[in-house]
């Protein structure tokens, strides 16, 4: 572990299946300057400590890997964990305050699957009041007759005082340290109480036991795969864009960009061969061409779309955000 110098901690908690985009994201933070800020810490699970080795003395002494020994956010037996493209290592990060250094005080928690395409100074120098979490919206609020179906029926009742214009996206996270140590064991509780029906697991947690209590980021700081479907990167300039969903830049092109987002993986694997153990990149393929029924679904969603597009124009311009 390289030497801590800040109060200010930005995270990443991950398994061999995301290590490989983690590290990703850590080098562009390093790219902007951001250890001049903070520390950046990458915590394993599960990974091979030889592996890690040799990546640490690739990174560079700006980025610390620590592995996580600690095994109390698996779900117990008989508690549902909804499958999907989350691994269980998700629930992870809600021990995370235990395993801390004690000199930080600040944590900016930043998901894997990401890329950081701007500035996010303003996120990491952002202080977070006492029993509150920074977050972005997720798209729960663009959608609000389920016409996407994003959400199953009757979501929302489960999670407390959560609605859907509170309910944010937990990729991208910001919050003081001692509130993670309250909230987080809180929401790992709460999932182990409702795993049935808490279906985005850590993140429906998350919802649950901070409620109301969000400072809002604005959406250029988690530019989810719905902003991006709705082209909303020509209203807002995305900052850290997170490819939300199974469909992931590594594997697959990833509407609307493309591979523009692939390119960086490719680069990844030339500087760190020994990743190939653990995480491998899709070759670039031609792009089939959409069929007449996909192309005819698109054209009869032209209408929500752009009414989506003017909340989200509406959103950007009137709202109050903590950080812009």
């Amino acid at each position: 572990m390289t030497e801590n110098r800040h109060d200010t901690a930005v995270i990443f908690v991950t398994d061999n299946g995301y290590l490989g985009p983690s590290l990703q994201a850590a080098l562009e933070l390093t790219a902007q300057g951001i250890d001049a800020l903070a520390d950046i810490l990458i915590y394993t699970v599960g990974v091979d400590p030889a592996l890690i080795d040799a990546l640490r003395n690739r990174a560079g002494r700006a980025i610390s890997f620590i592995a996580l020994p600690d095994t109390s956010y698996l779900p117990p037996d008989g508690v549902a964990f909804a499958k999907n493209h989350v691994p269980v290592t998700a629930l992870a990060r809600l021990v995370i305050a235990d395993h801390l250094p004690p000199q930080y005080r600040n944590i900016v928690y930043l998901d894997g699957d990401i890329q950081i395409v701007g500035d996010i100074a303003p996120l990491v120098r952002h202080r977070v009041r006492d029993g509150w979490i920074a977050a972005g919206r997720g798209s729960a609020w663009l959608d609000p007759s389920d016409r996407l179906g994003l959400n199953p029926k009757g979501y929302f009742d489960v999670l407390g005082g959560a609605t859907r214009q509170s309910y944010f996206n937990s990729g991208v996270l910001a919050c003081n340290r001692d509130t993670w140590a309250v909230y987080g064991p809180r929401a790992l509780n709460a999932f182990f109480s409702n795993g049935d029906t808490f279906i985005r697991h850590d993140q429906s947690a998350l919802n649950a036991v901070f409620g109301q209590n969000v400072e809002p980021l604005s959406p250029a700081y988690n530019f989810h795969n719905v902003y991006a479907k709705l082209l909303c990167h020509r209203i807002l300039a995305p900052k850290i864009i997170h490819f939300t969903g199974p469909a992931k830049p590594w594997k697959a092109s990833v509407p609307p960009w493309g591979w523009r987002f692939h390119r960086p993986y490719v680069d990844l694997m030339e500087r760190f061969p020994e990743l190939a153990s653990v995480f491998q990149v899709q070759a670039q393929t031609p792009q089939p061409t959409p069929s007449l029924r996909a192309r005819v679904s698109t054209l009869r969603g032209v209408r929500t779309r752009m009414s989506q597009r003017r909340a989200f124009r509406t959103f950007v311009d009137r709202h109050d955000f903590a950080v812009r």
